[in-house]
């Protein structure tokens, strides 16, 4: 039984790997000014910052320390979508190791746009998804969405 459990933990596991290999080549192949409107600013627990200011219709990062291969996951657990909005999944950002070097976390980042002005809650919680117990981690961060400005 443990040996199906870890295979089943090993292709979850490289299953997220390549989605994430494979969205970071489509992002690589988009027009250069397609990638200048991207990721203006980062919410980025690692480096302690815990709030963003946002302009409606601007996107920014949400990024998170991780290590699927454990189980664990970040999860989108509450925020306004009225206010600001996921862009998609959380996509894990792995860690660069030696080849063949199995186990190593990354970054688990979730885009977020802002969609009309007002100020929400972002909450996050890592955890194993078929564990009922309470998250080994929780993230929050308030984000505020602000007007475009008139010329």
């Amino acid at each position: 039984m443990k040996s199906v459990i870890r295979v089943g933990l090993f292709l979850v596991s490289a299953a997220i790997a390549w989605a994430g290999e494979s969205q970071g080549a489509a992002a690589a192949q988009e027009p250069r000014g397609k990638q200048t409107e991207q990721a203006v600013n980062n919410v980025d627990a690692v480096a302690g910052l815990s709030q963003a200011e946002i302009v409606v219709g601007e996107r920014f990062e949400i990024k998170l320390p991780c290590n699927p291969t454990t189980g664990y996951g970040w999860e989108l657990k509450s925020i306004d979508r009225e206010i600001a909005a996921p862009t998609g999944a959380i996509v894990l950002q792995p860690t660069p190791a030696k080849p063949g070097l199995v186990g190593v976390g990354g970054t688990c980042v979730l885009g977020i746009q802002g969609m009309k002005p007002g100020q929400t809650k972002a909450i996050l919680v890592y955890r194993r998804s078929w564990e009922k117990k309470r998250p080994a981690k929780t993230f929050k961060t308030v984000i505020t969405v602000v007007p475009k400005k008139q010329l």
